[in-house]
């Protein structure tokens, strides 16, 4: 039997009790003054050692010992259970690298199977004062720095304003949508959704449109977006993956900056081509109901596609974006029910 000299802490106060510490038989006993207590020695885990510093040893009913020994903690450690198998994991290669692949998989499929199921409920919960405040803000930020304000005349706005309205009450759509126009030599033709249901439009993207209709077609997207939430989802999706590898990799200090990052991250942000297929369904429902030929979209889209491969930027509405032949195809079949 080997008996220690220690200090005790009962996890409650902090108080320490001079007392013994006894190994014996698979059994862990702590003896003092108003301190008793018997373990099974496989339930008592130690701290690592760390040089010649005090252990620590700590007891299943929330209590621990500082121990001074650290050779006698070292045998100890080695007999027990928990410790036992640690060290026989570390001490063969493979299992390490069996390990790190297992980690690597299971980080793989949080990310990229359980984030997104998590995110879509969460999104739906998030208060719509809360996403428009957010857009609102990001707005701000990118007035700041990439957006001018629009030279479009104010008769050709208030004219696609209304058609957009009207766009708006053919779709059914009651929560509250903005369209905003402004200039961006920076970005070129585009067209963005932001949270809250802000949809911006540059006047290059106006421009570039040969009539209403095409410009009309590309806001329909951009409303699929705001309809589904994609801007919002594709947002927390971004901030929940740099807080899990913040916490697998330790650096939890670089998680205080994603709020003051969003605005940025949602400037960034490109969709998945499943919501840009989403969005494409929805624009061509919607174009059909307000009596707009959907194959404006596909013809303002090759002409965007044929700026941007001069040096242009490729818009929101192209990037991760599903064939142009595909859209094509998807803007020419008969509506559901036979319509046309």
């Amino acid at each position: 039997m080997n008996a220690l000299d220690a200090h005790y802490f009962d996890g409650k106060r902090a108080v320490r009790h001079a007392v013994s510490v006894l190994f014996a038989g698979g059994r862990v006993k702590v003896i003092g003054r108003d301190v008793e207590g018997d373990f099974d020695a496989d339930r008592v885990r130690v701290s690592p050692r760390i040089g010649n510093t005090a252990r620590w040893l700590y007891l299943p009913d929330g209590g621990a010992c500082v121990i001074a020994d650290n050779d006698l903690m070292d045998r100890f450690a080695r007999e027990s259970g928990f410790d036992r198998g640690l060290h026989m994991l570390e001490s063969r290669p493979v299992y390490a690298v069996v390990a790190v692949a297992l980690v690597v998989f299971l980080l793989w499929l949080l990310i990229d199977r359980g984030v997104p199921l998590a995110v879509e409920r969460i999104a739906e919960q998030i208060p719509l004062s809360a996403e428009t405040t957010l857009g609102e803000q990001t707005l701000a930020g990118m007035d700041r720095y990439v957006l001018r304000a629009s030279r479009i005349p104010a008769a050709r706005q208030a004219a696609l304003r209304a058609q957009f309205n009207q766009m708006l009450r053919a779709a059914g759509e009651t929560a509250p949508r903005r369209l905003e126009f402004r200039a961006s030599p920076a970005i070129g033709p585009n067209a963005f959704a932001l949270p809250g249901g802000i949809v911006v439009v540059t006047d290059e993207l106006v421009r570039l449109a040969q009539d209403d209709g095409e410009v009309l077609a590309v806001l329909a997207h951009e409303l699929g977006h705001v309809r589904h939430r994609h801007t919002m989802r594709r947002l927390l999706e971004s901030s929940a993956t740099a807080l899990i590898v913040a916490g697998v990799t330790g650096d939890i200090s670089s998680t205080t900056s994603l709020a003051a990052s969003a605005p940025a991250l949602l400037v960034q942000t490109k969709y998945s081509r499943d919501n840009e297929r989403e969005a494409d369904r929805y624009a061509v429902e919607l174009l059909r109901r307000s009596g707009i030929d959907p194959r404006h979209f596909t013809a303002i889209l090759q002409r965007v596609e044929r700026e941007s491969s001069r040096g242009g930027t490729l818009p929101g509405f192209l990037a991760s974006h599903p064939s142009t032949a595909e859209r094509e195809a998807l803007a020419g079949q008969p509506p559901v029910g036979g319509r046309r």
